[in-house]
């Protein structure tokens, strides 16, 4: 039995996770979990690395008690944010969060440099203010750019966890895929990008691919985890994302949804798919390994609700997914759908009045009950994944026949079962834990125990269970009779079509 330990790392918590494999059959259990959250300092917000750091080592210390013989670890995390190091390995500045408001603050100044539309053309990226080239080009604007001149090396989180461990400095393609500096056609650096912009094509280290080997532990490093020997540290699909995709069941038939904090509708592709239409409706192209790629649609995703549900629980209000989402059930459904991608939702703060004025300016009227948001969230992230599912189906010529969620989303059955009653078709439910167990595939294939992501497929699919919903099942009450009488369009295609018309109309979309 060989034993792989995933860190999976996200904007609201990171889990390891230990992956076992015996030839036949893929086993999982957690082992570590903590909470994550941006730092605000003043207008600005930061990630604690250091307290991720401590972490990481935490539970690779953990794992090791209970599976001595751990091969390899990986990391994977949410792309584009990054800390430059000096050639000793120091901080050169805090590392920011991606949603920091100097991007936007900066935003028509950096695409008066190059814009948008060339930036899609060069890259394939969708445009969007959390990128690493609208950090880069911020501080060059805000007159920091002696910062990137001073640093020896840009290294993004998961590399640098990775440099951490072993001492070795590389970037894992992937994550240098979503940059809006990656060059597809030339699988390098885009020098065009980097010379607008006044960026250093040696602040980046050499790329790795994901299934490589990154390294083996340092000694101090070895003294501090409690390890007897070398660890083999290996590159996953570093950008999250990819992880979750190698763990899908993604081909030509489906449509995947990573759902978390946000929420990634996409496909998987041969090629990078860059025209005007993909530019009109900001589809992201993002690279993977053995040539796969993924064109996807960006949603806010849970994020909102998570704003919500911090906000009423400030408040002393307890917040139980399971039966908020069967009162939600009950409700008169589709009365406050609203735009989950408004630019009022990506900074956070005030969710609710953020939600409350979008609906009263649409609709008259807004939700104020528990129930009432999260009907009007997940109704909303469901019409909306629903428009997405379209605009790929024109952009590839596919007709996708099935949506396949993964990631902590897959767990909520009253969205997947909107999402299936909204989108027409049957909707397949997890893993829960996608980008972990993809980040062991990936270490799997770098350890020689599998020949690829193909290979690693099948073995999820055997050895994951998953839960099927079918479009028009029922509301999550479970009363399909309940559903009817509250006129839930779990009970009505026709009415599903007329609330998509009206959604689509309303928004503009």
């Amino acid at each position: 039995m060989i034993h792989c330990l995933a860190f999976d790392l996200g904007a609201s918590g990171g889990k390891f996770i230990a992956g076992g494999y015996d030839g036949r059959e893929l086993t999982s259990c957690e082992v570590h979990r903590f909470e994550n959250s941006m730092v605000g300092i003043g207008p600005s917000l930061y990630w604690d690395y250091r307290m991720i750091w401590g972490q990481y080592l935490e539970g690779i210390g953990k794992a090791l008690v209970r599976f001595p013989g751990l091969s390899s670890v990986a990391a994977d995390s949410f792309c584009n944010d990054f800390l430059l190091i000096s050639s000793d390995g120091e901080p050169v500045a805090p590392m920011h969060a991606y949603r920091d408001p100097r991007m936007q603050k900066n935003e028509e100044a950096i695409y008066d440099i190059m814009s948008r539309q060339e930036l899609y053309t060069m890259s394939g990226n969708q445009i969007a203010p959390f990128s690493t080239l609208m950090q880069l080009a911020a501080m060059r604007l805000e007159g920091r750019g002696g910062l990137l001149d001073d640093a020896d090396s840009l290294l993004f989180l998961p590399d640098l966890l990775t440099y951490y461990l072993t001492g070795a400095r590389h970037t894992e393609r992937s994550i240098a895929s979503v940059t809006q500096m990656y060059d597809h056609k030339a699988k390098d650096w885009s020098g065009e990008v980097l010379g607008r912009f006044g960026i250093d094509r040696r602040l980046f280290a050499p790329f790795i691919d994901a299934g490589g080997i990154a390294g083996m532990t340092t000694p101090d490093i070895q003294s501090a985890i409690g390890a007897v020997r070398p660890l083999k540290v290996c590159a996953a699909a570093q950008h999250d994302t990819a992880s979750a995709f190698a763990a899908s069941l993604a081909d030509e038939d489906t449509l995947v949804v990573s759902s978390g904090t946000w929420m990634l509708v996409g496909c998987e592709v041969k090629a990078p798919v860059i025209t005007d239409f993909g530019f009109r409706y900001n589809i992201a192209n993002e690279g993977g390994l053995d040539g796969r790629h993924r064109l996807i649609k960006n949603l806010m995703g849970n994020w909102i609700l998570q704003g919500i549900q911090r906000e009423f629980q400030n408040e002393g209000l307890e917040w139980d997914y399971g039966a908020l989402a069967e009162a939600a059930g009950r409700l008169t459904p589709n009365r406050w759908l609203f735009d989950v991608d408004l630019p009022c939702f990506y900074a956070p703060g005030g969710m609710r009045e953020k939600v409350r004025s979008v609906c009263m300016q649409a609709h008259g009227s807004a939700p104020e009950t528990p129930p009432e948001f999260m009907a009007s969230v997940c109704e909303s992230l469901a019409f909306k994944t629903r428009w997405a599912m379209e605009k790929l189906e024109t952009l590839t010529g596919r007709r996708f026949s099935r949506i396949n969620i993964i990631g902590g989303g897959s767990r909520g059955l009253y969205t997947a079962q909107l999402v299936a009653d909204v989108c027409g078709l049957p909707v397949m439910c997890g893993p829960s834990e996608a980008s972990a167990l993809g980040n062991i595939l990936y270490q799997l294939v770098a350890s020689g125990e599998l020949s690829g992501i193909d290979e690693g497929r099948g073995l999820i699919r055997k050895s994951t269970p998953f839960t099927q919903i079918e479009p028009g099942a029922g509301s999550i009450a479970g009363s399909a009779d309940r559903a009817g009488r509250a006129g839930s369009i779990a009970g009505s295609a026709d009415r599903a079509a007329t609330a998509y018309a009206r959604f689509l109309e309303i928004f503009g979309l």
